[in-house]
């Protein structure tokens, strides 16, 4: 079985500037351990501290 962990959205994500933001996010989604879930979970916490509705 596949060592799997829960992806942590950082609580203060809605401080950081736009660029690390997006940054992070490029990480995550490309990171192949990150299940599909949490990058979903984190492509909406991004859009929220964006605005984006």
């Amino acid at each position: 079985m596949p060592d799997t962990c829960s992806l942590e959205i950082p609580a203060d994500l809605n401080r950081w500037h736009p660029n690390e933001i997006t940054e992070w996010l490029s990480t995550v989604e490309d990171d192949e351990a990150i299940t599909d879930a949490d990058v979903d979970r984190t492509r909406q916490a991004v859009n929220d501290s964006l605005g984006i509705d």
